[in-house]
């Protein structure tokens, strides 16, 4: 009995306790001061978005203020650069990187610019500069070939333009490349291994690039040298003819046409490609030279003499031309 009683007591005292904590609770929760400070709290959450909100928003506007000074700056350079003002441009280009630091266009301009000022050092630094920026940058990539293949530096050149197709073939969305923008790199390409006398391989570049551009006739024509020079007379003919064929007044694939056929023995073939050439070229010494050795191997001397003495005006073509006529003359005498 005493323990049942205990019991009750101890179950009544847990009861009322509970009760007044509830009680406290209830309270509490309808207490005015602890409303009003979860709504200060609320409050000022919400103006702390509200100002990240417009601090980020205030960030943005600044951010295309910037970005819109340094192309205003990067086309002034352009500007200057086009009418040979290469060192103002130079400045309008390093404003416009100031603007903005990842702007790659403008590191492409400063590396022209410095190119231009034979600055090559600086021109290269630039170039690279702006392939670290964007890695598919294909001009970049291109414009490193070029000069690398100035300075005679071609593995460098080499390396760079296999980059600049690289980065042509696929476009930074994924879509494929302009065929013509591709073109230019594989023409390049064929140039670079042109110096390293890699003949068949540039011959080969150079047919990509007629495939990639039909209407190329340099590339027609830089083949039809690089197939001469592999002995592949017959292909480098068509080549020379294809370009031609595409600019009719393109004048040097005649004189490389007339030079390849006086070399075969082919003389009237020789002297219809050097007569043709100078249609569109009237002192046009390479052709008129060609044109001299046909007349000469078709024994027609006096016209031979004639188109040397054409070809004679030309310093590049004075000593060999008259030597031709030096000879002819002791020949006839």
């Amino acid at each position: 009995m005493k323990f049942v009683s205990k019991f009750m007591i101890l179950t009544l005292s847990i009861a009322i306790f509970l009760g007044i904590v509830a009680s406290v609770d209830k309270v509490k929760a309808q207490d005015p001061q602890t409303e009003y400070e979860k709504k200060l709290k609320e409050h000022e959450k919400e103006i702390a978005r509200i100002e990240a909100e417009n601090k980020a928003k205030a960030a943005e506007l600044e951010r295309q203020k910037q970005i819109t000074a340094a192309k205003k700056a990067y086309q002034e350079g352009n500007t200057l650069l086009k009418k040979g003002m290469a060192e103002e441009a130079l400045k309008s280009y390093d404003l416009a990187i100031q603007y903005d630091n990842n702007f790659h266009l403008a590191y492409h301009g400063k590396g022209l610019a410095n190119t231009r000022l034979r600055n090559y050092n600086a021109a290269l630094e630039s170039y690279h500069k702006a392939v670290q920026i964007n890695p598919l940058y294909a001009d970049g990539y291109l414009a490193l070939a070029k000069l690398y293949r100035q300075l005679e530096q071609y593995d460098q050149a080499l390396t760079s333009c296999l980059k600049a197709i690289e980065a042509d073939t696929i476009s930074a969305n994924g879509s494929p490349s302009d065929p013509k923008d591709l073109a230019k790199a594989y023409y390049e390409l064929g140039f670079v291994y042109n110096k390293r006398k890699e003949y068949q391989k540039a011959a080969d570049a150079f047919q990509k690039v007629g495939e990639l551009d039909p209407t190329h006739h340099l590339s027609f024509n830089a083949q039809g040298v690089a197939l001469e020079k592999v002995g592949k007379t017959d292909e480098a003919i068509v080549s020379f003819k294809k370009a031609i064929e595409i600019k009719p007044n393109f004048d040097d694939p005649y004189y490389r046409l007339a030079s390849l056929y006086n070399k075969l023995g082919k003389s009237q073939d020789a002297l219809d490609a050097a007569l043709n050439g100078m249609k569109y070229k009237k002192n046009f010494a390479s052709a008129a030279f060609e044109a001299g050795i046909a007349y000469k191997n078709l024994g027609q001397f006096n016209d031979a003499i004639k188109y040397f003495e054409i070809a004679s005006k030309d310093r590049l073509w004075t000593k060999a031309a008259q030597y031709e006529i030096d000879m002819i003359k002791r020949k006839t005498k």
